[in-house]
Protein backbone atom coordinates (compact mmCIF):
# COMPACT_ATOMS: atom_id res chain seq x y z
CA UNK A 1 0.00 0.00 0.00
CA UNK A 2 1.58 3.22 -0.94
CA UNK A 3 0.60 5.94 1.55
CA UNK A 4 1.49 9.89 1.46
CA UNK A 5 4.01 11.41 -0.60
CA UNK A 6 1.75 13.57 -2.61
CA UNK A 7 4.07 16.25 -3.20
CA UNK A 8 6.73 14.30 -4.08
CA UNK A 9 5.24 12.56 -6.36
CA UNK A 10 3.79 15.08 -8.42
CA UNK A 11 7.14 17.06 -8.45
CA UNK A 12 8.91 13.54 -9.89
CA UNK A 13 6.25 12.62 -12.11
CA UNK A 14 6.66 16.35 -14.03
CA UNK A 15 10.05 15.53 -14.20
CA UNK A 16 9.60 12.41 -15.84
CA UNK A 17 7.28 13.72 -18.01
CA UNK A 18 9.42 16.23 -19.64
CA UNK A 19 10.53 16.00 -22.92
CA UNK A 20 13.84 18.04 -22.20
CA UNK A 21 16.15 15.80 -20.41
CA UNK A 22 16.35 16.36 -16.13
CA UNK A 23 18.31 14.99 -13.37
CA UNK A 24 16.81 13.82 -10.47
CA UNK A 25 18.46 13.86 -6.99
CA UNK A 26 16.81 11.75 -4.30
CA UNK A 27 18.09 10.83 -0.94
CA UNK A 28 16.72 9.47 3.04
CA UNK A 29 17.70 7.16 5.16
CA UNK A 30 17.19 3.89 4.43
CA UNK A 31 13.50 2.43 5.20
CA UNK A 32 11.99 5.15 4.35
CA UNK A 33 10.47 4.25 1.32
CA UNK A 34 12.72 6.35 -1.86
CA UNK A 35 12.45 3.12 -4.21
CA UNK A 36 9.15 3.61 -3.65
CA UNK A 37 8.50 6.95 -4.40
CA UNK A 38 10.28 6.26 -7.54
CA UNK A 39 8.39 3.67 -8.95
CA UNK A 40 4.79 5.31 -7.68
CA UNK A 41 6.23 8.41 -9.64
CA UNK A 42 7.63 6.35 -12.69
CA UNK A 43 4.01 4.30 -12.67
CA UNK A 44 3.86 2.64 -16.52
CA UNK A 45 6.59 4.50 -17.95
CA UNK A 46 10.11 2.82 -19.20
CA UNK A 47 12.41 2.77 -16.77
CA UNK A 48 16.05 0.85 -16.08
CA UNK A 49 16.51 0.51 -12.64
CA UNK A 50 20.35 -0.36 -11.45
CA UNK A 51 20.84 -0.96 -7.79
CA UNK A 52 24.52 -0.59 -5.89
CA UNK A 53 26.28 -3.47 -3.95
CA UNK A 54 27.14 -2.74 -0.59
CA UNK A 55 30.50 -2.62 0.10
CA UNK A 56 32.12 -3.96 -3.14
CA UNK A 57 35.10 -2.83 -5.12
CA UNK A 58 34.50 -1.38 -8.38
CA UNK A 59 35.21 -4.18 -10.92
CA UNK A 60 32.36 -5.90 -8.83
CA UNK A 61 29.89 -2.96 -8.90
CA UNK A 62 30.80 -2.21 -13.44
CA UNK A 63 30.07 -6.02 -13.69
CA UNK A 64 26.18 -5.83 -11.54
CA UNK A 65 25.33 -2.45 -13.37
CA UNK A 66 26.05 -4.45 -16.79
CA UNK A 67 24.07 -7.59 -15.41
CA UNK A 68 21.19 -5.98 -14.20
CA UNK A 69 21.16 -3.18 -17.19
CA UNK A 70 21.72 -6.75 -19.65
CA UNK A 71 19.30 -8.31 -17.90
CA UNK A 72 16.50 -5.07 -17.93
CA UNK A 73 16.95 -4.50 -21.06
CA UNK A 74 16.87 -7.97 -22.83
CA UNK A 75 20.48 -7.24 -24.49
CA UNK A 76 23.87 -8.29 -23.36
CA UNK A 77 26.48 -5.42 -22.86
CA UNK A 78 29.92 -5.73 -23.46
CA UNK A 79 32.23 -6.62 -20.29
CA UNK A 80 34.43 -3.59 -19.81
CA UNK A 81 36.64 -2.24 -16.85
CA UNK A 82 35.66 0.84 -16.80
CA UNK A 83 32.86 3.20 -15.74
CA UNK A 84 33.37 5.15 -18.69
CA UNK A 85 32.61 2.31 -21.05
CA UNK A 86 30.28 0.83 -18.87
CA UNK A 87 27.84 4.04 -19.48
CA UNK A 88 28.53 4.03 -23.40
CA UNK A 89 28.00 0.74 -23.64
CA UNK A 90 24.47 1.42 -21.97
CA UNK A 91 23.86 4.29 -24.34
CA UNK A 92 24.56 2.22 -26.91
CA UNK A 93 22.01 -0.51 -25.80
CA UNK A 94 19.32 1.89 -25.64
CA UNK A 95 19.10 2.78 -29.39
CA UNK A 96 17.73 6.30 -28.73
CA UNK A 97 14.77 5.08 -26.68
CA UNK A 98 13.20 7.31 -24.05
CA UNK A 99 13.91 5.67 -20.65
CA UNK A 100 14.29 6.82 -16.90
CA UNK A 101 17.42 5.80 -15.82
CA UNK A 102 17.45 4.82 -12.30
CA UNK A 103 20.86 4.37 -10.28
CA UNK A 104 19.98 3.12 -6.81
CA UNK A 105 21.93 3.35 -3.55
CA UNK A 106 24.14 5.52 -5.69
CA UNK A 107 27.10 5.50 -2.86
CA UNK A 108 27.79 2.23 -3.26
CA UNK A 109 27.84 2.17 -7.15
CA UNK A 110 30.30 5.03 -6.24
CA UNK A 111 32.40 3.36 -3.71
CA UNK A 112 31.94 6.78 -1.47
CA UNK A 113 34.33 8.74 -4.21
CA UNK A 114 33.73 10.88 -6.88
CA UNK A 115 35.28 9.30 -10.29
CA UNK A 116 31.67 7.86 -10.82
CA UNK A 117 30.09 11.28 -10.57
CA UNK A 118 32.27 12.95 -12.37
CA UNK A 119 32.21 10.47 -15.46
CA UNK A 120 28.60 10.45 -15.03
CA UNK A 121 27.85 14.00 -15.50
CA UNK A 122 30.64 13.63 -19.21
CA UNK A 123 28.48 10.90 -20.06
CA UNK A 124 24.81 12.23 -19.64
CA UNK A 125 25.82 15.66 -20.86
CA UNK A 126 27.38 14.29 -24.01
CA UNK A 127 25.41 11.24 -24.70
CA UNK A 128 22.51 9.69 -22.40
CA UNK A 129 20.52 13.46 -22.33
CA UNK A 130 20.95 13.70 -25.62
CA UNK A 131 17.54 11.85 -26.81
CA UNK A 132 14.53 13.39 -25.80
CA UNK A 133 12.44 12.23 -22.40
CA UNK A 134 15.03 10.66 -20.42
CA UNK A 135 15.47 11.45 -16.85
CA UNK A 136 18.39 10.72 -14.50
CA UNK A 137 17.24 9.84 -10.91
CA UNK A 138 20.26 9.64 -8.56
CA UNK A 139 18.81 7.49 -4.99
CA UNK A 140 20.56 7.22 -2.19
CA UNK A 141 20.74 6.17 1.41
CA UNK A 142 23.82 8.47 2.62
CA UNK A 143 22.81 11.84 2.75
CA UNK A 144 26.39 12.93 3.47
CA UNK A 145 27.66 11.67 0.07
CA UNK A 146 24.52 12.71 -1.63
CA UNK A 147 24.79 16.04 -1.14
CA UNK A 148 28.66 17.20 -0.68
CA UNK A 149 29.83 14.72 -3.10
CA UNK A 150 26.72 14.50 -5.81
CA UNK A 151 24.87 17.61 -5.33
CA UNK A 152 27.27 20.51 -4.19
CA UNK A 153 30.12 18.77 -6.49
CA UNK A 154 32.04 20.70 -9.45
CA UNK A 155 30.14 17.88 -11.92
CA UNK A 156 26.57 18.21 -11.06
CA UNK A 157 26.35 21.82 -8.85
CA UNK A 158 23.30 23.73 -9.94
CA UNK A 159 22.62 21.19 -12.86
CA UNK A 160 19.79 19.02 -10.72
CA UNK A 161 16.35 19.63 -11.90
CA UNK A 162 14.65 18.01 -8.72
CA UNK A 163 15.82 17.23 -5.66
CA UNK A 164 13.87 15.41 -2.81
CA UNK A 165 15.18 14.59 1.11
CA UNK A 166 12.88 12.15 1.52
CA UNK A 167 11.79 12.03 5.57
CA UNK A 168 9.70 10.06 7.57
CA UNK A 169 5.89 10.18 7.84
CA UNK A 170 4.02 12.89 9.85
CA UNK A 171 1.01 12.44 11.83
CA UNK A 172 -1.51 12.21 9.14
CA UNK A 173 0.18 9.92 7.13
CA UNK A 174 0.72 7.76 10.08
CA UNK A 175 -2.69 7.53 10.71
CA UNK A 176 -3.13 6.17 6.83
CA UNK A 177 -0.94 4.08 7.35
CA UNK A 178 -2.83 2.41 10.38
CA UNK A 179 -6.36 2.95 8.86
CA UNK A 180 -7.71 0.85 11.59
CA UNK A 181 -5.89 2.04 14.62
CA UNK A 182 -7.19 4.57 17.19
CA UNK A 183 -5.17 7.88 18.03
CA UNK A 184 -2.96 6.26 20.70
CA UNK A 185 -1.91 3.91 18.86
CA UNK A 186 -1.11 6.05 16.32
CA UNK A 187 1.03 8.34 18.13
CA UNK A 188 2.66 5.32 20.32
CA UNK A 189 3.78 4.28 16.32
CA UNK A 190 4.90 7.59 15.52
CA UNK A 191 7.02 7.99 19.09
CA UNK A 192 8.89 4.37 18.36
CA UNK A 193 9.22 4.88 14.70
CA UNK A 194 9.40 8.15 13.58
CA UNK A 195 7.33 7.29 10.47
CA UNK A 196 9.58 5.48 8.85
CA UNK A 197 7.31 3.65 6.21
CA UNK A 198 8.81 -0.04 6.43
CA UNK A 199 8.46 0.25 10.39
CA UNK A 200 4.62 0.87 9.85
CA UNK A 201 4.33 -1.91 8.05
CA UNK A 202 6.14 -4.31 10.40
CA UNK A 203 3.62 -2.90 13.00
CA UNK A 204 0.14 -2.70 10.61
CA UNK A 205 -0.07 -6.52 10.75
CA UNK A 206 0.42 -6.94 14.72
CA UNK A 207 -2.48 -7.67 16.68
CA UNK A 208 -1.70 -4.01 18.09
CA UNK A 209 1.26 -1.99 18.27
CA UNK A 210 2.44 -2.87 21.66
CA UNK A 211 2.39 -6.27 21.01
CA UNK A 212 4.07 -5.40 17.39
CA UNK A 213 6.63 -4.22 19.04
CA UNK A 214 7.05 -6.90 21.39
CA UNK A 215 7.32 -9.22 18.12
CA UNK A 216 9.82 -7.68 15.91
CA UNK A 217 12.00 -5.51 19.05
CA UNK A 218 12.01 -7.89 21.81
CA UNK A 219 12.19 -11.33 20.32
CA UNK A 220 15.68 -13.62 19.12
CA UNK A 221 14.59 -13.04 15.23
CA UNK A 222 12.85 -9.77 15.51
CA UNK A 223 13.06 -7.52 12.51
CA UNK A 224 14.66 -4.22 14.86
CA UNK A 225 16.87 -6.73 16.84
CA UNK A 226 19.58 -6.52 14.31
CA UNK A 227 18.35 -3.03 12.68
CA UNK A 228 20.67 -0.51 14.38
CA UNK A 229 23.95 -2.63 13.55
CA UNK A 230 22.67 -2.87 9.92
CA UNK A 231 22.05 0.76 9.81
CA UNK A 232 25.27 1.86 11.35
CA UNK A 233 27.12 -0.67 9.34
CA UNK A 234 25.68 0.72 6.04
CA UNK A 235 26.11 4.62 6.96
CA UNK A 236 29.35 4.40 8.96
CA UNK A 237 31.10 1.52 8.29
CA UNK A 238 33.23 0.37 11.44
CA UNK A 239 33.68 4.30 12.76
CA UNK A 240 33.11 3.97 16.61
CA UNK A 241 33.26 7.75 16.76
CA UNK A 242 29.22 7.69 15.33
CA UNK A 243 28.09 5.29 17.65
CA UNK A 244 30.00 6.56 20.54
CA UNK A 245 28.17 9.86 19.80
CA UNK A 246 24.74 8.59 19.38
CA UNK A 247 25.40 6.86 23.13
CA UNK A 248 26.50 9.67 24.68
CA UNK A 249 23.09 12.38 22.96
CA UNK A 250 21.12 9.39 24.18
CA UNK A 251 22.29 9.42 27.94
CA UNK A 252 21.31 13.60 27.15
CA UNK A 253 17.67 13.55 26.06
CA UNK A 254 17.75 17.52 26.33
CA UNK A 255 21.00 17.85 24.34
CA UNK A 256 25.00 18.87 24.71
CA UNK A 257 27.04 21.35 23.42
CA UNK A 258 29.91 20.57 21.05
CA UNK A 259 32.18 20.43 23.79
CA UNK A 260 30.35 18.75 26.46
CA UNK A 261 29.46 15.66 23.84
CA UNK A 262 32.97 15.47 22.90
CA UNK A 263 33.82 14.76 26.19
CA UNK A 264 31.21 12.64 26.90
CA UNK A 265 31.33 10.56 23.69
CA UNK A 266 35.42 10.06 24.03
CA UNK A 267 35.80 11.97 20.84
CA UNK A 268 38.42 14.54 19.70
CA UNK A 269 36.81 18.25 19.37
CA UNK A 270 38.83 18.73 16.20
CA UNK A 271 38.05 19.29 12.93
CA UNK A 272 36.90 15.76 12.13
CA UNK A 273 34.27 15.92 15.14
CA UNK A 274 32.99 18.86 13.35
CA UNK A 275 32.48 16.51 9.77
CA UNK A 276 31.04 13.57 12.14
CA UNK A 277 28.53 16.14 13.60
CA UNK A 278 27.78 17.15 10.00
CA UNK A 279 27.40 13.31 8.72
CA UNK A 280 25.08 12.19 11.56
CA UNK A 281 22.65 15.37 10.75
CA UNK A 282 22.57 14.80 7.29
CA UNK A 283 21.57 11.31 7.79
CA UNK A 284 18.66 12.60 10.19
CA UNK A 285 19.90 11.23 13.23
CA UNK A 286 20.70 14.04 15.32
CA UNK A 287 19.66 18.02 14.87
CA UNK A 288 21.54 21.05 15.94
CA UNK A 289 19.33 23.50 18.07
CA UNK A 290 20.57 27.22 18.98
CA UNK A 291 18.09 29.45 21.01
CA UNK A 292 15.37 31.30 18.68
CA UNK A 293 17.20 34.23 19.71
CA UNK A 294 20.94 33.44 18.52
CA UNK A 295 22.51 33.28 15.48
CA UNK A 296 23.96 29.80 13.58
CA UNK A 297 27.50 30.83 15.04
CA UNK A 298 26.04 30.70 18.89
CA UNK A 299 28.23 28.60 21.47
CA UNK A 300 24.98 27.81 22.63
CA UNK A 301 24.25 25.35 20.29
CA UNK A 302 23.26 22.40 21.08
CA UNK A 303 23.10 18.66 19.66
CA UNK A 304 20.03 16.37 20.42
CA UNK A 305 19.00 12.61 19.56
CA UNK A 306 16.18 13.41 16.86
CA UNK A 307 15.59 9.95 15.16
CA UNK A 308 13.17 8.14 17.16
CA UNK A 309 13.98 4.69 16.52
CA UNK A 310 17.48 4.54 17.65
CA UNK A 311 16.22 6.40 20.57
CA UNK A 312 13.78 3.82 21.25
CA UNK A 313 16.88 1.09 21.00
CA UNK A 314 19.31 3.17 23.17
CA UNK A 315 16.60 3.76 25.74
CA UNK A 316 15.13 0.17 25.76
CA UNK A 317 16.64 -2.59 23.36
CA UNK A 318 20.57 -2.17 23.70
CA UNK A 319 21.39 -2.91 27.35
CA UNK A 320 18.83 -5.59 27.17
CA UNK A 321 20.14 -7.33 23.80
CA UNK A 322 21.70 -10.06 25.38
CA UNK A 323 18.35 -11.25 27.55
CA UNK A 324 16.64 -10.64 23.82
CA UNK A 325 18.66 -12.97 21.85
CA UNK A 326 18.89 -16.04 24.07
CA UNK A 327 15.12 -15.90 24.18
CA UNK A 328 13.91 -15.20 27.59
CA UNK A 329 10.84 -13.52 28.67
CA UNK A 330 8.41 -13.17 26.34
CA UNK A 331 6.28 -10.26 27.90
CA UNK A 332 9.76 -7.71 28.00
CA UNK A 333 7.81 -4.63 26.26
CA UNK A 334 5.11 -4.84 28.35
CA UNK A 335 6.87 -4.81 31.80
CA UNK A 336 9.27 -2.12 30.12
CA UNK A 337 5.73 -0.10 29.22
CA UNK A 338 5.00 -0.09 32.76
CA UNK A 339 8.16 1.63 34.13
CA UNK A 340 8.57 5.17 35.06
CA UNK A 341 11.57 5.32 32.49
CA UNK A 342 9.42 4.42 29.62
CA UNK A 343 7.11 7.10 30.51
CA UNK A 344 9.02 9.46 30.99
CA UNK A 345 10.92 8.65 27.57
CA UNK A 346 7.84 8.36 26.18
CA UNK A 347 7.49 12.66 27.02
CA UNK A 348 10.47 13.22 25.63
CA UNK A 349 9.34 11.42 22.34
CA UNK A 350 5.76 13.21 22.38
CA UNK A 351 7.66 16.80 22.57
CA UNK A 352 9.83 15.30 19.37
CA UNK A 353 6.90 14.73 17.66
CA UNK A 354 5.27 18.34 17.90
CA UNK A 355 8.69 20.17 17.38
CA UNK A 356 8.66 18.35 13.99
CA UNK A 357 5.28 18.78 13.50
CA UNK A 358 6.13 23.04 14.21
CA UNK A 359 4.63 24.06 11.32
CA UNK A 360 0.83 22.60 11.90
CA UNK A 361 0.90 23.75 15.11
CA UNK A 362 1.38 27.10 13.69
CA UNK A 363 -1.41 26.83 11.57
CA UNK A 364 -3.54 25.50 14.35
CA UNK A 365 -2.93 28.18 16.27
CA UNK A 366 -3.99 30.71 13.81
CA UNK A 367 -0.52 32.48 13.16
CA UNK A 368 1.00 30.65 10.17
CA UNK A 369 0.49 33.55 7.97
CA UNK A 370 2.96 36.07 10.38
CA UNK A 371 6.72 35.53 9.42
CA UNK A 372 8.59 33.48 12.73
CA UNK A 373 11.76 31.85 13.89
CA UNK A 374 10.90 28.59 15.24
CA UNK A 375 12.67 26.42 17.54
CA UNK A 376 13.88 26.00 21.34
CA UNK A 377 15.63 28.87 24.00
CA UNK A 378 17.41 27.93 26.58
CA UNK A 379 19.39 30.07 29.13
CA UNK A 380 21.77 28.44 32.15
CA UNK A 381 21.19 30.22 35.65
CA UNK A 382 23.03 33.22 36.13
CA UNK A 383 22.96 36.36 37.70
CA UNK A 384 20.33 35.48 39.98
CA UNK A 385 18.27 34.36 37.29
CA UNK A 386 17.14 31.09 37.12
CA UNK A 387 17.81 28.48 34.31
CA UNK A 388 14.92 27.73 31.72
CA UNK A 389 14.51 24.96 28.79
CA UNK A 390 11.89 25.41 26.66
CA UNK A 391 11.26 23.28 24.11
CA UNK A 392 9.35 24.84 21.17
CA UNK A 393 8.79 28.21 20.86
CA UNK A 394 7.80 30.80 18.26
CA UNK A 395 9.43 34.74 18.23
CA UNK A 396 7.41 36.44 15.86
CA UNK A 397 7.55 39.25 13.98
CA UNK A 398 3.82 40.70 15.06
CA UNK A 399 5.48 40.84 18.35
CA UNK A 400 4.10 37.79 20.26
CA UNK A 401 6.31 35.09 21.17
CA UNK A 402 4.43 31.99 21.23
CA UNK A 403 5.31 29.44 23.84
CA UNK A 404 4.15 25.66 24.11
CA UNK A 405 4.12 23.33 26.73
CA UNK A 406 3.88 20.24 25.81
CA UNK A 407 2.31 16.93 27.65
CA UNK A 408 1.29 13.40 27.28
CA UNK A 409 -0.40 11.37 30.43
CA UNK A 410 -3.29 9.31 30.92
CA UNK A 411 -4.31 10.92 34.21
CA UNK A 412 -6.41 14.64 33.39
CA UNK A 413 -3.76 17.29 33.63
CA UNK A 414 -4.25 19.82 36.86
CA UNK A 415 -3.46 23.55 37.21
CA UNK A 416 0.34 22.75 38.71
CA UNK A 417 1.28 23.06 35.05
CA UNK A 418 0.41 26.90 35.08
CA UNK A 419 3.03 27.03 37.49
CA UNK A 420 5.36 25.26 35.82
CA UNK A 421 4.77 27.59 32.26
CA UNK A 422 4.27 31.17 34.25
CA UNK A 423 7.87 30.41 35.40
CA UNK A 424 9.04 30.30 32.12
CA UNK A 425 7.36 33.00 30.83
CA UNK A 426 8.36 34.99 33.74
CA UNK A 427 11.94 34.11 32.28
CA UNK A 428 10.98 35.42 29.00
CA UNK A 429 9.63 38.55 29.82
CA UNK A 430 12.97 39.54 31.53
CA UNK A 431 14.89 39.53 28.22
CA UNK A 432 12.04 40.02 25.63
CA UNK A 433 10.28 42.87 27.74
CA UNK A 434 8.40 44.09 24.55
CA UNK A 435 6.66 41.38 23.91
CA UNK A 436 3.46 39.62 24.48
CA UNK A 437 3.96 36.03 25.95
CA UNK A 438 1.29 33.75 24.50
CA UNK A 439 1.01 30.11 26.00
CA UNK A 440 -0.21 27.54 24.52
CA UNK A 441 -0.63 23.51 25.60
CA UNK A 442 0.29 20.81 22.94
CA UNK A 443 -1.35 17.91 24.71
CA UNK A 444 -2.27 14.08 24.47
CA UNK A 445 -4.53 13.67 27.40
CA UNK A 446 -7.26 15.20 29.12
CA UNK A 447 -7.08 18.57 31.42
CA UNK A 448 -9.53 19.16 34.83
CA UNK A 449 -12.27 21.27 34.86
CA UNK A 450 -9.86 23.45 37.00
CA UNK A 451 -7.54 23.94 34.43
CA UNK A 452 -10.07 24.73 31.55
CA UNK A 453 -11.73 27.27 33.06
CA UNK A 454 -8.57 28.82 34.36
CA UNK A 455 -8.25 30.37 30.97
CA UNK A 456 -4.66 30.58 31.39
CA UNK A 457 -3.52 29.03 27.85
CA UNK A 458 -4.34 30.91 24.85
CA UNK A 459 -5.08 27.57 23.35
CA UNK A 460 -4.77 23.74 24.17
CA UNK A 461 -4.21 21.81 21.30
CA UNK A 462 -5.15 17.95 21.21
CA UNK A 463 -2.34 15.73 19.72
CA UNK A 464 -5.37 14.50 17.67
CA UNK A 465 -5.82 17.34 15.98
CA UNK A 466 -1.98 17.05 14.29
CA UNK A 467 -3.42 13.80 12.66
CA UNK A 468 -6.07 15.42 10.24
Amino acid sequence: MFVGREEEVAALRATIGSRAPKLALIYGRRRIGKTALIRKAIGKDPALFIEGLENRPTQAQIASFLDQASHQLRRRLPSVTTWHDALLALDKALAGRRMVLVLDEFQWLANYRQELVATLKMVWENHLSRKPGRTLILCGSIASFMTTKVLKSSAFYGRTDLVIHLQGFKLAETARMLPRRGAQEVLDAQCFTGGVPKYLELLADAPSISLGMEKHAFRPDGYFVEEYDRIFTSHFGGNADFQNLIRALAAAPYGLNRRDLAAAADVDEGGMLTQRLYDLEAAGFISSQRPFDKGAETRLLRYHLSDPWISFYHAFMRTRLRRIREAGRKDLFTAIRQTGAFRSWMGRAFELVCMRHSDLIAHHIGFDAVDYDVGPWFRAPRGGVKGVQIDLAYDRTDGVITLCEMKRQTAPLGRAVITEVERKSNILRQFFPRRTIQPVLVLDGQVTRDLEAAGYFFRILQATELMK
